[in-house]
């Protein structure tokens, strides 16, 4: 995954979060854990789904548990029924 990445160096470090005016270290921050991970994240996704109300989000979300319920339900069926 992350053949090039040296987990025992680490990264350039602000001195203080706190120095930035929003509290976020500054954009030529590097962190190799960080970028690691980004390379397997669709933030395409993450993206789309910002765009959406809060209701919109939890409406999603009560949809995918509804289908989870489904699911376990039907594997319930289908343990019982002796298949």
């Amino acid at each position: 995954m992350a053949e090039n990445i040296d987990y025992n160096k680490p990264g350039p470090r602000p001195e203080s979060l706190h120095d930035e005016p929003d509290g976020l270290a500054p954009p030529d921050f590097y962190d190799p854990v960080i970028e690691a991970y980004k390379r397997d994240v669709d933030r395409t996704l993450l993206r789309e789904n910002l765009k959406l109300t809060v209701q919109e989000r939890l409406a999603k979300l009560e949809d995918v548990a509804n289908f989870a319920e489904e699911l376990r339900k039907a594997g319930q069926r289908l343990r019982t029924s002796g298949a």
